[in-house]
């Protein structure tokens, strides 16, 4: 019989019960092996099917049946000695809290086999389903028709009915138009703190389907979108329709940590209407926590959309993580950004500004920012119009504190840097790496760069290079710096760079051979 309600003395990891019914008994041990030998011994365990990708079938179904159960079995055994066979602890005690079923493609059979042995009661115990906190339910339908697809769906999710599911990934099914109902079961879970759907083929209707689940608040308690802490939609069709309806969750939200809404062709109207309610979201003072933020592949070309991106990067306070790639905000759109993260309580660890068509001028914003950012690990400028001058203030802005740069991936792939901006990487780096300790990979291919150069490249940086393997090798790419220069003075940007001009004319002629 399945129970609609958690038993009070339930035993699970992901739960305040535990630290209640066992951790206060554990730190009570004298013996501190035996307090940690017993916790590891108690915490549950993951499932997940064994081997490659495959089509799952029923017999295939049962075999995994088969292997969880004997994990289960031998996870009971520890538990059981841990809690010295005290009979009424064990039957409440969650033998695993999380599971993924990715990777697969399930029949509906195999769907049902599955579904049954997580709902159904384990050995007179709890049904599994019912301690799972965490599922990875994503890529489980792959090549299958649609209306096989979606009973498939329907089929797991349904088995979580009795589940406080917390964190549920539902990536990489074909949802489509018709899939949100089959998803219900889970996404209607009122404990819902985590949440994925990338590459669903999410269109708006559907999108508009997912978000009324969300937003729901028949019974006055608060609505799903309220508490989420993470939101992920990445490489959907949803379109600027589908922006409005991501909207709605970000009008709703009050504990956003992670956000990623990518690739989901906003296009300049539907960039508009999230870039606005992200605004307000943040400005107001909600989501203070936010730590994470993927806008990358969306269109922040209107003025409005870029003045709302700004404020609320402003408005941050302890964002870590910023892609703003392939995001059309050019040299002064970066000035902006760099400016707003100046003006944040925030310090970045990884910032993307890949393929914004930035220029040396964009370089010179960003350079500033990292002699302010002293947490910056990760820095991704690949698909841009970086000349070597670029590079060059980028390098000396790494030259900071006796202890080095905090960088540790720079990703300058396909730019326009040649001799130049090569050897102020070089220089910056110092020797055997003194001035860069944490560097533990740099990306420069596609280039333009000599053999001569390449190989200086090399001996640098060793192992810490990736592949050159598309670079040009007629290093004709510092060929047009000065036109550069006048680019500059026409648009006011080369004042107090002098010392920076003169360093990069300072190495053209002393190191160019």
């Amino acid at each position: 019989m399945m129970r609609s309600k958690r038993s009070p003395d339930f035993v699970s990891s992901s739960s305040p019960k535990v630290a209640k019914t066992h951790i206060l008994q554990l730190t009570s041990c004298p013996q501190t092996t035996t307090a940690v030998t017993m916790s590891a011994a108690l915490s549950p365990i993951k499932l997940e099917p064994p081997g490659d990708r495959e089509f799952v079938d029923a017999p295939k179904a049962e075999e995994f049946v088969k292997e969880w159960t004997r994990q289960l079995l031998d996870h009971r055994a520890n538990v059981q000695a841990a809690l010295e066979n005290n009979g009424d602890e064990i039957a409440n005690t969650v033998l695993c809290d999380r599971i993924s079923l990715c990777g697969k493609s399930y029949t509906p059979e195999a769907a049902e086999v599955i579904a049954s042995f997580l709902s159904e009661p384990f050995q007179d115990g709890l049904p599994i389903a019912f301690g799972i906190v965490e599922a990875d339910l994503s890529d489980m339908i792959t090549s299958q028709l649609t209306e096989s697809g979606l009973k498939v769906l329907r089929t797991i999710c349904d088995a979580f009915a009795d589940s406080e599911l917390v964190d549920v990934n539902l990536s990489e099914n074909a949802i489509g138009e018709q899939g949100a109902g089959s998803c219900k079961t889970v996404l209607s879970k009122s404990s819902l703190r985590r949440l994925s759907m990338c590459n669903n083929g999410l269109a708006a209707e559907t999108m508009k389907d997912i978000v009324d689940i969300l937003t729901n608040d028949e019974y006055g308690n608060g609505c799903i979108a309220e508490k989420l802490t993470k939101i992920h939609f990445f490489n959907n069709m949803s379109g600027p329709a589908g922006c409005r309806e991501f909207a709605r969750i970000l009008e709703k939200s009050k504990e956003l940590v992670d956000v990623r809404f990518s690739s989901t062709r906003a296009f300049k109207e539907g960039t508009d209407i999230f870039a606005c309610a992200l605004d307000a979201c943040m400005t107001d003072g909600r989501n203070p926590n936010l730590q994470k933020l993927d806008l990358c592949d969306n269109n922040f070309v209107n003025k409005a959309s870029q003045e709302a991106l700004f404020r609320a990067l402003g408005a941050t306070k302890h964002l870590t993580y910023l892609n703003l790639s392939d995001c059309e905000l050019g040299d002064d759109g970066v000035k902006k950004v760099c400016h707003a993260l100046f003006e944040s309580d925030s310090q970045l660890e990884h910032l993307d500004l890949s393929a914004n068509e930035l220029t040396r001028r964009g370089a010179k914003h960003i350079a500033d920012y990292i002699r302010d950012c002293e947490a910056l690990k990760v820095l991704r400028m690949e698909d841009n119009e970086i000349t070597s001058k670029g590079v060059v203030q980028i390098a000396a802005a790494f030259h900071v504190g006796e202890d080095g740069s905090t960088i540790e991936e720079l990703q300058l792939n396909s730019n326009a840097i040649g001799t130049i901006g090569a050897r102020a990487l070089i220089d910056a780096y110092g020797p055997d790496g003194k001035d860069m300790p944490n560097l533990k990979s740099i990306f420069l291919n596609n280039n333009s760069f000599t053999g001569d150069v390449v190989a200086e490249l090399e001996a640098a940086f060793g192992d810490k290079l990736a592949e050159m393997d598309e670079n040009d090798s007629d290093g004709e790419a510092d060929d047009d710096l000065s036109s550069d220069d006048e680019e500059d003075e026409e648009d006011g940007e080369n004042e107090g760079d002098e010392h920076v001009d003169n360093l990069a004319d300072a190495m053209e002629k002393s190191m160019i051979v």
